[in-house]
């Protein structure tokens, strides 16, 4: 999957989304201004909400947990940016080397985010059961991002149904808790693994809560998409200044997120360059433990292990043991290759190494 010339997915940088949302008040000047403190904060998006307040709640609509309005309408009309706004916004975004996303909340707002040439489009939590916009989103064949806030699995498995029968050739989840902000201890991180394997797609987060190590169990998770709220100062009093992060705030998730990313690794269990040079001064070789003639048969008792790990590696002694020397060894001197292969030796169970009296074992010498 890819928005705005960046891969997203396995093995790439988490995608940092700054959603502008609400928080620019309506105002282009201050929408533009964050673009630009989001791209400098290392975001690889932002984000807008397209919205149309008479197409969006009736006269009457009751105000969600987090919003004190006396009337929706007029609370959303506030936030309205129209087309050239959108433009502008977009064209600032590209200038600064981000995607540009918007969350349409019509099919109208999706038609417009096509004609101003937006990157992907998300679709909100609260329309993940909209049918009928999702398939309008999808067919414009953009990347489609569906946030899962307050559903279920199946929920979102009628959702996603409905995104790929209308053409969505590259979809992303989110895990998302619509709550504002989420109570620590309830952000229930562990659905973004459950939806990665339920759906085999790009997943990730839609940051609603205030612990910063969220971006870093999210990659962690396997996620590859984080998307926080964002403002332009700490204290500022934006509608959703209580989930949003400044750009200090979001600079920090970006560079904790990689960090996470490379620590993490590719998840293969191999040795490493950065400590391949400490195996030879770390690992053991076989040394004889006494001196040893030309026709002696080698026992347990005649080996020992010792660094450095440059001869005939400890894990090999039962190979050793019990095969007839075709040259004199010195004690403190080390096997060789040779020694293990010797044509006339043979592989004797560790068991009976030592022939002295029959059952007894012979431990190998310095080796726990």
């Amino acid at each position: 999957m890819q928005i705005g010339g960046r891969s997203v997915g396995d093995g790439q940088p988490l995608f940092v989304m700054a959603e502008l949302g609400l928080n620019h008040g309506g105002d282009l000047h201050t929408a533009l201004a964050m673009v630009d403190a989001a791209a400098g904060s290392g975001a690889a998006a932002v984000k807008l909400q397209t919205l149309d307040a008479d197409r969006l709640v009736t006269a009457d609509a009751p105000a969600p947990m987090h919003v004190a309005a006396a009337s929706l309408r007029a609370f959303f009309r506030a936030f309205e940016l129209d087309e050239a706004a959108h433009r502008a916004v977009a064209g600032r975004a590209r200038s600064r080397g981000v995607a540009f996303v918007s969350t349409p909340f019509d099919e109208r707002a999706v038609d417009l985010l096509v004609r101003v040439g937006a990157d992907a489009l998300k679709i909100a939590s609260g329309d993940l059961t909209h049918h009928h916009l999702i398939a309008t989103a999808a067919r414009t064949g953009l990347p489609l991002i569906l946030s899962t806030g307050m559903s279920n699995l199946t929920e979102v498995a009628e959702a996603v149904g409905c995104a790929r029968m209308a053409g969505a050739h590259a979809l992303a989840l989110l895990h998302c808790v619509s709550s504002y902000p989420v109570p620590q201890g309830h952000e229930n991180l562990h659905a973004i693994s459950e939806l990665a394997e339920a759906f085999q797609v790009p997943v990730g987060l839609s940051d609603h809560g205030t612990d910063p190590l969220a971006a870093a169990l999210t990659v962690a998770l396997g996620g590859a998409i984080f998307e926080k709220h964002f403002v332009l100062a700490e204290d500022g009093d934006e509608i959703d200044a209580a989930v949003s992060v400044s750009p200090a705030g979001l600079a920090t998730i970006v560079r904790t997120a990689e960090r996470a990313r490379l620590s993490l690794g590719d998840g293969r269990k191999v040795c490493l360059p950065v400590e391949a040079g400490n195996l030879a001064a770390s690992r053991r070789s076989l040394f004889a433990a006494r001196d040893l003639r030309a026709g002696d048969r080698i026992t347990g008792a005649d080996l020992v292990a010792l660094r450095p790990g440059t001869g005939v590696e400890a894990r090999r002694w039962r190979e050793l043991a019990g095969q007839r020397l075709t040259r004199d060894v010195a004690a403190g001197e080390p096997f060789i290759e040779a020694d293990v292969c010797a044509p006339t030796g043979r592989v004797l169970d560790h068991a009976r190494t030592r022939t002295d009296r029959p059952g007894q074992t012979e431990p190998l010498r310095g080796v726990a």
